[in-house]
């Protein structure tokens, strides 16, 4: 594994602790020799894990709108710094640049992008491993969510293999190296008559 796309909250009203957890999952990374890839944003979890990894010494590439750009939330402290004219294009890139995907708590746009790579895993189209990171119990709801969705079997138990969840950030790099990938067999996940 060389380069992990990181998801994350842009906000800057979060608490500091979350921050600390970013800033740690960044670190991590660079220690370990990975590429940090993600929203190219100078804020908000984004910028807090973006700007550590690059303090460790590691590599950041960003990907981001030439709309958020305009509105001053790029980082130019980015090792490579792509702007392209859509969410869906940077949502794209990002899944297309990972070896592996860390999740950790974020608004619309993040909740996006785990989605589409979660589906798209799914269905074969990928076999990145995942790794939610519950800081402070923040992706609870979505986990209990999902758990819910299989309960009720409107998808397969077997989605559940399909992403690791970890508490502690300090713990995130390292469940993510540890996490099996490999392109599954959609007929496995998707849901049909059985199962």
């Amino acid at each position: 594994m060389q380069r992990i796309t990181l998801y994350c909250a842009s906000s800057t009203r979060l608490q500091d602790a979350w921050y600390e957890a970013a800033a740690t999952i960044g670190k991590s990374m660079a220690q370990e020799g990975l590429e940090l890839v993600y929203g190219g944003g100078s804020i908000g979890l984004m910028g807090a894990a973006a700007k550590a990894a690059k303090a460790a010494g590691g590599r950041v590439h960003g990907v981001i709108t030439s709309k958020l750009v305009a509105m001053e939330q790029a980082w130019d402290g980015c090792d490579e710094l792509e702007v392209v004219e859509t969410m869906q294009q940077r949502r794209r890139k990002l899944l297309d640049l990972a070896d592996g995907l860390l999740v950790l708590p974020g608004g619309l746009g993040t909740m996006e992008e785990f989605f589409e790579a979660l589906v798209a895993r799914q269905l074969g189209d990928h076999g990145k491993p995942m790794v939610l990171v519950d800081i402070d119990g923040a992706l609870s709801p979505l986990i209990d969510m999902l758990d819910d969705m299989m309960q009720r079997k409107l998808v397969r138990d077997s989605v559940g293999q399909l992403y690791a969840v970890v508490q502690d950030p300090a713990e995130a790099v390292q469940a993510l190296l540890n996490t099996p990938g490999g392109v599954v067999d959609p007929n496995a996940f998707v849901p049909s008559g059985d199962g």
